[in-house]
């Protein structure tokens, strides 16, 4: 047979190969739950450094200490908008397709947005809350989730990765208790934490004065802010919400505030605690060290079927890796809608908490004045 009369057969199978490849792309690519609010929902992403730390990696001792941030807000988009990708850097996201849009201008319609600051987990990544800050944005929050070196898995805009520090790994067992040692475990991570979220909050009083862009100017309300902690991010929210002023609204899934706050603490507005149910019968002793010792209310949802990451994507992107009762699709929804009904009382005033999960049938809610 001639070239030429191979030519048909060679660029029958280039097409099914392009074919079954383009095939294998829409199959394998995922969407994210969709936001339930009127706006459209814009993302920016800051590297922001805190001059007077360093980070204590061990061939890397001199640099300074930088936080990423990534912020998602109620925005304006036409036919130019160009969507954002779930996570630019990470290859094992690919595949995930987000709701937001990148660098769109701010909806002209908000002056002064509610900040919600989200701290993540151990070892999670900023991005796997996208699910709840998109939903909180598009109900017209302004929401940053923080990666920090050394307790999250960090990637920079030039690739460099910082990976969870061995060091606040806690070890097999210690979560049971006693809880003396657990405060003591963490109050490192804890301090270095806050430190981070104090480095965003000058940020974000930076980009509210004067944006470059001009983006953020005046849209910010930082006096009355709002923290969604998860795990060790909640107990590094529980000690930001009682140092800072500015935070009106904090809400943890399984991340107990540390013991000064349990016990002395200065938080006097109604909080909420979330707990899994296969997590509650060992933690329920700290939790109640909290509940105790209360300034003002505290509502304690217990999650049945619930994982420890169900408030996070990760468990819909990758279902086999995450053996939970719980549908994740189900988990994020529950979860969108308590942190938002939180968040429209506490800090919006618009909305009651109680009322808008009374007939939620799924969750069991204990409220203690």
């Amino acid at each position: 047979m001639t070239l030429t009369n191979k030519r048909p057969i060679l660029y029958f199978l280039l097409f099914i190969n392009a074919f079954c490849f383009a095939q294998n792309k829409i199959i394998d690519s995922l969407k994210i739950l969709k936001p339930t609010g009127s706006f459209s929902v814009g993302t920016m992403i800051y590297e922001w450094t805190d001059e007077s730390r360093t980070l204590k990696l061990t061939n890397h001792k001199s640099d300074k200490r930088t936080i990423i941030a990534q912020i998602w807000y109620p925005a304006e988009i036409d036919e130019n908008s160009v969507k954002a990708l779930y996570s630019a850097l990470s290859n094992d996201y690919r595949h995930v397709i987000s709701n937001s849009y990148l660098r769109p201008s701010f909806n002209s319609s908000i002056t002064n947005s509610n900040v919600i600051l989200i701290s993540p987990g151990r070892g999670t990544e900023r991005f796997l809350y996208t699910s709840l800050t998109e939903e909180l944005a598009s109900h017209g929050f302004t929401v940053v989730s923080i990666d920090m070196p050394e307790i999250g898995y960090t990637v920079y805009n030039d690739g460099f990765v910082v990976k969870p520090s061995k060091e606040y790994k806690p070890p097999q067992g210690m979560m049971g208790g006693p809880y003396e040692k657990v405060d003591a475990f963490y109050e490192k991570p804890t301090e270095i934490g806050y430190q981070d979220l104090l480095l965003t909050i000058a940020k974000l009083n930076e980009l509210n004065q004067n944006d470059v862009n001009k983006r953020f100017t005046s849209k910010l309300n930082l006096h009355e802010i709002g923290i969604f902690g998860h795990s060790l991010g909640g107990r590094i929210a529980g000690k930001f919400a009682n140092e800072v002023k500015a935070v009106k609204a904090y809400i943890s899934m399984e991340g107990i505030p540390p013991r000064e706050v349990r016990y002395e603490g200065l938080i006097n507005f109604p909080i909420v605690m979330l707990c899994s149910s296969g997590t509650w019968p060992y933690a329920k002793e700290n939790y109640f060290s909290l509940i105790d010792n209360r300034k003002n209310k505290v509502y304690m949802i217990e999650l049945p079927e619930f994982g420890h990451n169900s408030v996070t994507d990760n468990p819909y992107i990758y279902p086999d890796s995450f053996n939970y009762s719980i549908n994740a699709i189900s988990g994020l929804e529950i979860t969108r809608k308590i942190v938002l009904s939180y968040f429209n009382e506490m800090l919006k005033k618009n909305t009651s908490f109680s009322n808008e999960l009374k007939d939620f049938t799924q969750i069991k809610i204990s409220k203690y004045d």
